[in-house]
């Protein structure tokens, strides 16, 4: 499973035009740049939805997890 591209889907589903979240640099941080905090909401309640794990509040209120890769790793550490 491509993880980042299937954040890249959850971006679009949150909002983004495919082109933005297609071509937006995986390290790059996301809030402030090309979503605001409410879509950074919604990206984390999608992205537990969809993989099925639980972002800590503590970790979205400070966006500890800002970028695509972020996101990547910390999916990746929970499903272990």
């Amino acid at each position: 499973m491509d993880i980042i591209a299937e954040l890249r889907k959850l971006l679009q589903e949150v909002g983004l035009e495919s082109k933005v979240a297609n071509g937006y640099n995986q390290y790059w941080p996301l809030a402030g740049r090309i979503i605001d905090s409410m879509q950074y909401t919604e990206l984390c309640v999608a992205v537990e939805e969809h993989f099925g794990i639980r972002i800590l509040e503590q970790e979205q209120g400070k966006f500890f997890v800002r970028s695509l890769n972020d996101f990547k790793k910390l999916i990746e550490e929970k499903k272990r």
